[in-house]
C-alpha cells in the first residue's frame, strides 16, 4: 500500500449550487502528489502477520544489488546449462531427434520433387531450459522483485508461511498482481521455499482481504490528521506502525468472512463489478 504524506483519503465534498459550478472558490482543490510512504502487511484468518514500511533504497544498497544480481544470473545460466545437458541424454530428446531426422528426410525428398525449401526445426540445438535473467525494475514505480524478495519475502513472509504450513497443511499464500509478486525471480525463489501460491484473479481487488485492511488503515490515519500534524515521512511511518498494531484479529476475520458473500454477488452479475459487499 502507498499513502501520501499530508494528503487526504477519500472524497472531498464542496458545497455549491448549480450556478456556482465553475466559481473558483467552489471547486475542489487540486495539488501535485507529494511524498508518499509504502508499506506491506500480511494477514490470515485468526492471525495477523508481520508488517513492513519501506525505506528509499540507498546507493550502497543499489551497488550491493548489482553485485548480487550478477552472481544470481550467472548461477541461473549454469543451472540451465546443466539441466539442458541432462535433457539431451534423456529418452525424450532422443525421440524428438528421430522425429526431426524423419521430417528432414521427407522435406529433402519433397524439395527434390520441386517443393519450395522449408527450414526444419533442429532439435539438437534447442534449449528446453532457459535461465531468465533477473533485472531491476527501472521503470516500475515502487518496489521491484529484488527488493521484495530481499527485504520482505526472506526475512518476514516466508518464515510466516512456514509457520502457518506447520499449523495448517492446506495453507496457501495469496498475493496480488503486483509485478514484484509475479516476477519469475520471485516465483523461482518461492518454489525453492516450498510455499504454495494462489493464482491471482485479474482485476479483482475485492477478493483480497488485505485491501480492506488498507482501507481501514487509511481511514484511521485520516481521523488522526484532523487532530495531529502528520506532515513528514518520519511521522507517517510511525503512524502506520501504530495503526497496524491496533488492527485486531476480529477485524481481520470479519473481512475474510465477507469473501463468500463477495464471490456469490460477483458470480450473480457474471463476473462484473456491479456489486457491493
Amino acid at each position: 500500500m502507498s499513502i501520501e504524506v499530508g494528503g487526504t483519503f477519500g472524497i472531498s465534498f464542496v458545497w455549491r449550487d448549480k450556478t456556482e459550478r465553475w466559481h473558483a472558490d467552489r471547486m475542489g482543490a487540486k495539488k501535485k502528489l507529494g511524498s508518499s510512504v509504502m508499506c506491506w502487511g500480511m494477514i490470515g484468518y485468526g492471525w495477523k502477520g508481520p508488517f513492513h514500511v519501506w525505506d528509499p533504497e540507498t546507493e550502497e544498497e543499489k551497488q550491493e544489488a548489482e553485485s548480487e544480481i550478477l552472481r544470481i544470473n550467472t548461477e541461473m545460466e549454469e543451472e540451465a546449462e546443466k539441466a539442458n545437458a541432462i535433457w539431451r541424454d534423456s529418452a525424450e530428446w532422443a525421440t524428438l531427434r528421430l522425429q526431426e531426422l524423419a521430417t528432414a528426410q521427407i522435406q529433402c525428398q519433397a524439395e527434390k520433387n520441386g517443393a519450395p525449401k522449408k527450414k526444419v526445426d533442429q532439435i539438437g540445438r534447442r534449449k528446453k531450459f532457459k535461465g531468465e535473467k533477473l533485472k531491476r525494475g527501472e521503470h516500475i514505480r515502487g518496489v521491484d522483485a529484488w527488493r521484495y524478495v530481499k527485504h520482505v519475502a526472506i526475512p518476514l513472509m516466508w518464515p510466516e508461511c512456514h509457520c502457518q504450513l506447520q499449523q495448517n497443511p492446506d495453507f496457501v499464500l495469496m498475493e496480488d498482481g503486483a509485478s514484484a509478486h509475479t516476477a519469475s525471480y520471485t516465483s523461482r525463489e518461492r518454489e525453492k521455499q516450498g510455499v504454495p501460491n494462489l493464482d491471482w484473479v485479474s482485476n479483482s481487488p475485492d477478493f483480497d482481504p488485505i485491501e480492506r485492511m488498507w482501507t481501514l488503515l487509511k481511514r484511521r490515519i485520516q481521523r488522526r490528521r484532523a487532530s495531529e500534524r502528520v506532515t513528514t515521512v518520519t511521522d507517517m511511518k510511525l503512524v502506520l506502525q501504530e495503526e497496524w498494531e491496533k488492527i485486531t484479529v476480529e477485524e481481520i476475520n470479519c473481512e475474510i468472512d465477507k469473501l463468500a458473500t463477495i464471490v456469490t454477488r460477483c458470480l450473480a452479475v457474471n463476473g462484473g463489478n456491479n456489486f457491493h459487499a
